[in-house]
């Protein structure tokens, strides 16, 4: 029985160790989350549990030429739908592993491993949770960062350019025609009026799985629940609104040059805001257009998700999609369209086209 319990024993010592750094590289790599440094501890952590003569013992039970598994390969293992599918099979494997080493080391009365194994495997359901629940994660997600699909839709809803009789039946019309996201923006008005009609949004984007996200205002955002907080220039800095809403809801940043963008992302944004590619009525006091060059050099130089922003329409989100931004906002193309959900079908037409 020895030797096959050695065998057993490296076999998922290997899944362990190989599971873990995906999900290190993962953290490190594709989301810069400081996460990757708890992932790197663990694997420490098993290094210190395998004393020489275990660490022997298995390496000569090791039967590579002969082992069964080498041959298959199932249509699962084939491919992977995104990051977060890719990060939930390695974290899974390297769980299932670790209760394998756990079971096994008592075999040998290896009663050291067997402890420290368990303890490792509660640590690796927290993380799981820690991983796939992180606000870039969620970021990434929403942005269709890891997915092999056209840009994001993003829809900016503020009254000051809705031009219709009947906005929340609108928005409603809006979603269900699909928008990747959608924000709530009110420059005017009271504040139990800006509540009561986030709530009102809110509802209809949860009912359509849809991200909302509350401008401006931290308090409203926190009260209703919204998806993401997004602040302008002129409000809160990061770390204040922080606090308010807690560390789950991600935070994004309007900016209007690349230094406000850098500056953003040093502020701890979880994405960013760009814009106005073109000149906008939008804004009352709009910044100097970036255009087409600003915002190529912007994406060269920021790896957080951007939504460009300013002047778009059905006579440029094509080129705008080009330069490859993961989503593209719009106002009063939607808003001030006849018939609302049929141009968030001709917008989005444009993007898939890219």
């Amino acid at each position: 029985m020895g030797k096959r319990v050695y065998r057993v024993l490296d076999v998922n010592l290997n899944r362990l160790r190989e599971g873990l750094r995906v999900v290190e590289d993962y953290c490190r790599l594709v989301c810069d989350d400081a996460l990757a440094l708890r992932v790197k501890a663990l694997r420490h952590d098993i290094r210190l549990l395998l004393d020489d003569k275990l660490s022997a013992d298995c390496l000569a039970a090791r039967q590579v030429e002969t082992d069964i598994g080498r041959q298959t390969f199932t249509a699962t293992e084939a491919s992977r739908e995104n990051w977060s599918a890719l990060v939930q099979a390695n974290l899974k494997r390297a769980q299932e592993a670790a209760r394998v080493i756990e079971e096994c080391a008592k075999l040998i009365t290896h009663s050291e491993l067997s402890r420290g194994i368990k303890a490792l495997r509660f640590t690796l359901y927290e993380l799981e949770k820690s991983i796939l629940n992180q606000r870039s994660t969620r970021i990434r997600k929403w942005f269709g960062m890891d997915d092999k699909e056209s840009q994001k839709l993003y829809l900016v809803v503020d009254e000051e350019f809705y031009t219709g009789s009947d906005l929340l039946a609108d928005v409603r019309a809006v979603l269900k025609t699909g928008v990747g996201l959608l924000q709530w923006r009110q420059k005017s008005g009271s504040d139990s009026y800006f509540f009561e009609q986030a709530l009102a949004i809110r509802a209809l984007c949860r009912e359509f799985h849809t991200p909302f996200v509350v401008n401006d205002r931290p308090d409203i955002a926190l009260l209703v629940e919204a998806d993401i907080l997004h602040l302008g220039q002129d409000d809160l800095p990061i770390a204040v609104a922080r606090r308010m809403v807690g560390p789950e809801m991600p935070i994004g940043r309007s900016t209007h040059s690349l230094a406000q963008a850098l500056a953003a992302v040093a502020e701890g944004a979880d994405y960013l805001g760009f814009g106005p590619i073109y000149k906008t009525p939008s804004k009352r006091k709009p910044d100097p257009a970036v255009g087409l060059a600003g915002l190529k050099e912007m994406l060269a130089r920021v790896s957080l998700p951007v939504v460009a922003i300013g002047g778009l329409d059905e006579t440029n989100i094509a080129a705008v999609a080009a330069t490859g931004v993961p989503a593209v906002a719009v106002i009063r193309a939607i808003l001030q369209a006849e018939d609302p959900a049929a141009k968030t079908a001709a917008l989005k037409s444009l993007l898939q086209s890219q």
